[in-house]
């Protein structure tokens, strides 16, 4: 059974990755975050990885799109994380 803690735990892991993006961007040339559910523990992951193929539907988001312009550049844009977690993991 799915909780709010489990969306804001996924929320987590999303901004980390695309923080962690932010954080050595130009190691990256054309990086998106990968969400996926680890079956071995059932836990939802992501992670920020390079040339990726695939599409939103496999769980692959273009790094661009989640982000936003914030005052001092470039942030994670937090409404766009919380509709893919929310995507990911429904409430019973």
């Amino acid at each position: 059974m799915a909780s709010w803690q489990d969306i804001k735990a996924l929320e987590e892991r999303i901004y980390d990755a695309v923080d962690e993006y932010l954080g050595n961007a130009e190691a990256y040339q054309n990086a998106s975050v990968r969400v996926w559910l680890d079956e071995d523990d059932m836990t939802y992951k992501a992670e920020v990885d390079d040339n990726l193929s695939g599409t939103e539907d496999d769980g692959v988001y273009a790094i661009a799109g989640l982000l936003r312009d914030g005052d001092d550049g470039k942030e994670p844009d937090i409404d766009r994380i919380s509709d893919i977690a929310n995507s990911w993991i429904f409430l019973d």
